[in-house]
């Protein structure tokens, strides 16, 4: 699999009480299966959870527990695992993990929610599955564990042609998010790479932009240049990715991160800046 795309509905407001999940695997960009299971909490359903999903105790009686669930499901979860608002969805799975002593998986996470407002900030009056699934004209069952996973997969795939990218890791660079991950006791939440701390910066070239710099300065230290970028509001990163706006080349640069630059300017652009340029621009 590419990645798994999930959703959990719940019985009450514990986060154990998973009372359904959806499941939809993507493999070469396309979906290639997709899984639905009605699950026994095995505690009472609150009237406000049915009100929201539909499901209720009859409906889950017969049903597996999530510890069999997990019997069929947990060889998918061995990759890149999304869902829309992931803190919700990996709190469910790691209490069920926890509920029932479960082997914990091995996974990176990626959340729509983040990558939906990235995209679409300035586009929608907000980044819920509802809305986006009407912004990108997607038959959706709110609230059907299935259909929001699905969603979730629709919205990688609009994301995939905004940003030119090929993986959905590329699409992570491209937004400047990082992967969450699960480890024993808990799981760290998808996150932006950078933080603008300059927000009281004065509109310029290099505001809100994400900028590396590369090899030695003539005519200043590469600290002094990176506290003028700072100033300006800039980004600064320390890899070369697809996140980048600009990366500005001084002498000595090495020819192995030209040659990526170049490679990764096919599919997205970043503008290089050699150093008189740069101060022209900087100062």
């Amino acid at each position: 699999m590419d990645y798994i795309a999930i959703d959990f509905e719940t019985a009450n407001k514990e986060l154990c009480s998973a009372c359904a999940i959806g499941i939809v695997g993507v493999e070469n960009d396309k979906v290639a299966f997709e899984k639905y299971y009605l699950i026994n909490p095995e505690m009472e359903f609150d009237p406000y959870n049915i009100t929201i999903h539909h499901i209720t105790s009859d409906d889950v009686k017969d049903s597996m527990t999530f510890e069999e669930v997990w019997e069929e499901i947990k060889d998918y979860f061995n990759g890149i695992v999304i869902a829309h608002n992931a803190m919700f969805d990996l709190n469910v799975l790691k209490a069920l993990i926890e509920k029932y002593d479960l082997d914990v998986p091995d996974i990176k996470i990626a959340c729509t929610l983040k990558i939906s407002q990235k995209l679409w900030k300035d586009v929608l009056p907000n980044c819920k599955l509802n809305t986006i699934s009407g912004y990108l004209e997607v038959t959706h069952e709110h609230h059907n564990a299935l259909s929001d996973a699905y969603v979730c997969y629709k919205i990688i795939e609009r994301a995939m042609k905004a940003t030119n990218s090929s993986t959905i890791t590329e699409v992570m660079e491209s937004l400047g998010i990082i992967f969450g991950r699960y480890d024993d006791d808990k799981f760290f939440l998808p996150k932006l790479k950078y933080k603008n701390t300059y927000t009281f910066a004065k509109d310029n070239y290099f505001k809100g932009r994400i900028v590396c710099i590369g090899g030695k300065p003539k005519k200043m230290t590469k600290r002094k240049v990176v506290e003028l970028l700072q100033i300006k509001g800039a980004l600064i990163s320390k890899n070369i990715d697809r996140s980048l706006d600009v990366f500005i080349c001084f002498d000595e640069c090495p020819k192995s991160k030209l040659e990526y630059l170049l490679e990764l300017n096919k599919r997205c652009h970043i503008k290089i800046m050699h150093e008189d340029e740069f101060l022209k621009e900087i100062l």
